[in-house]
């Protein structure tokens, strides 16, 4: 358990600079139609999907702990992503990405 919260508070940085990357790429497209919270949510939650599979972490509760509280940690940045352009093309990309790099990557178009 230790070692979640270590790797918790390592991963709000990291998490919300996903979160503010692809917010603005998003924005910058011109294309694709606006960002809901649910979209803005699923990228946090596959990030914290990813980064606890990494760790080898699958407890069900234990990961929906902890995408409640990554949720909880980037309240401000998640209120200012709906409504930014979003393509489904990324959206996708983020669902099937299996590394944070990947996901990143999704994000950086």
């Amino acid at each position: 358990m230790l070692l979640v919260v270590a790797m918790c508070r390592w991963s709000v940085g990291k998490a919300k600079r996903v979160v503010v990357v692809a917010a603005v790429v998003a924005m910058s497209t011109g294309c694709g139609r606006k960002a809901t919270p649910e979209d803005c949510a699923l990228i946090v939650d596959r990030y914290v999907e990813i980064e606890l599979k990494t760790l080898k972490i699958t407890d069900p509760v234990v990961v929906e702990k902890r995408k409640t509280e990554m949720r909880t940690d980037l309240r401000d940045d998640l209120k200012s992503c709906p409504g930014k352009r979003i393509t489904d093309s990324m959206l996708t990309c983020v669902r099937q990405a299996e590394t944070n790099d990947q996901l990143d990557k999704c994000t950086r178009w």
